[in-house]
């Protein structure tokens, strides 16, 4: 049984902490776990430039960037097949979350370009994990040097994005929104206790913080 999940959220959210953490408990749980990177920060390290005012090259930069994620994530998926386990497939970000930066009209003519509806991006996932950005909630905890690939400079942008990220997966039925908390591990343990969920296994506190 192959589960894909989406674990999406605004700057500085706390992604790639979680990320680590799902891959060492649930492997503990016996579980191959592939954690898929960001594609949009594969593509700004490579050069692409997101900040371009050409419209016509703005466009092909999500189109490319949409492509390369649905074949990652089918790729990925034949490799859990091949491993004969239960697997866990995390996205970091989905498909839907290109749309959160695109004028409505390019996202359709997007969609249309590629052969895709939403509803056929939206049931790729079993689940989507979205962590509030620590601009909600632990405005103290906001930084941007943890990632050279963030654009958002202010708590004020950052909280934008966070809203667009929101509003564009609000459709999807298993949409989980973790808040922001005071101890980066408390938020953590919430995404583990949801994946489980989702998952249709228990796991008690205890085993959150150590799975053996």
């Amino acid at each position: 049984m192959i589960t894909k999940i989406v674990l999406t959220g605004g700057p500085c959210a706390g992604k790639t902490t979680t990320n680590e953490r799902i891959e060492e408990f649930y492997s503990k749980l016996g579980y191959a776990v592939f954690t898929l990177p960001e594609a949009a920060t594969l593509f700004i390290k490579a050069g692409a430039d997101f900040l371009t005012d050409d419209k016509h090259l703005y466009f092909e930069i999500h189109r490319s960037m949409m492509l390369f994620l649905l074949q990652m994530e089918e790729s990925f998926e034949e490799i859990a097949k091949a491993t004969g386990k239960p697997a866990l497939i995390i996205n970091d970000r989905g498909a839907m979350d290109i749309s959160a930066y695109m004028d409505p009209d390019d996202w359709q003519a997007l969609l249309q370009s590629i052969g895709k509806t939403e509803e056929d991006l939206l049931s790729r996932y079993k689940a989507v994990f979205h962590l509030c950005t620590s601009a909600k909630g632990a405005p103290h905890s906001y930084t941007l040097s943890n990632n050279s690939a963030r654009m958002e400079e202010t708590l004020e942008e950052a909280m934008k994005v966070d809203d667009n990220l929101i509003r564009v997966w609000k459709k999807h039925p298993n949409l989980h929104i973790i808040q922001s908390e005071e101890y980066v591990k408390d938020k953590i343990d919430n995404v583990l206790r949801g994946i489980a969920k989702e998952l249709g296994i228990e796991i008690t506190i205890d085993s959150v913080s150590d799975p053996t």
